[in-house]
């Protein structure tokens, strides 16, 4: 099973995005043995800004005319079930990366399958005060244009922990690939009952018990009214 790590930082290797990108493709690896991860560095690609000319919704074009490395990249992630994300947030919003990719993605908005697309995806925000959970949220509208599902997803701030991979946030990172490794595993698993969602347990893995809130009367209800008067 194919699965791309996307690593959307800014800063070339080492990185903490990417410390915290292989904490998440570790958890995943530990609950889906023959995960087949592509690493994909988007700074480490020559991908230019979309010049908006929007030639590549012509049918008779096609495709994005611009000569640099983004056929190649799309071509990395074909196959691919699933996606690792970790961004970095510089500026209250995904980085600049980030954001040209996405509109370059734009010249497949026709096409019957859409790269980076229809995938189960966990994703990973962090930055060095705040801002992550509206850098996250910025990504959905992304996410669901593409028909992607986002499973678990983690933000991070620093405050003042000068090194993020010493704090619990690689536990969390680790707990994010796994949630997807589980889903995968869920959803390729066969199930005897076709309208229930697939319960799956591996070997050495328990399964959490689903706990029921008891019964409370509803406004209006017959007992409430008597309990009231």
């Amino acid at each position: 099973m194919k699965i791309v790590a996307l690593s959307c930082t800014q800063r070339r290797l080492p990185s903490l995005t990417d410390a915290l990108l292989d904490a998440a493709v570790s958890g995943l690896v530990r609950e889906l043995g023959d995960a087949r991860v592509q690493r994909i560095r988007l700074i480490d690609h020559r991908i230019a800004m979309c010049e908006g000319e929007d030639t590549c919704l012509d049918p008779a074009v096609g495709r994005c005319t611009l000569d640099d490395d983004f056929e190649h990249v799309v071509g990395l992630a074909e196959g691919a079930q699933a996606m690792l994300l970790a961004m970095p947030v510089y500026a209250g919003n995904v980085p600049a990366v980030l954001k040209i990719f996405q509109e370059r993605l734009k010249s497949f908005m026709n096409a019957d399958r859409r790269p980076f697309g229809n995938l189960l995806v966990g994703t990973i925000v962090h930055s060095r005060t705040m801002l992550t959970e509206p850098a996250l949220a910025a990504l959905f509208p992304w996410y669901l244009r593409l028909k992607n599902r986002n499973v678990a997803s983690a933000c991070f701030t620093q405050h003042g922990h000068q090194d993020l991979t010493r704090t619990a946030a690689t536990d969390l990172c680790v707990a994010v690939g796994r949630q997807l490794g589980m889903t995968l595993d869920a959803v390729r698993s066969p199930t005897e009952d076709r309208s229930a969602p697939p319960v799956v347990q591996s070997p050495g893995r328990t399964a959490l018990p689903v706990v029921q809130s008891a019964a409370r009367p509803r406004c209006g209800d017959a007992a409430g009214a008597s309990a009231e008067a």
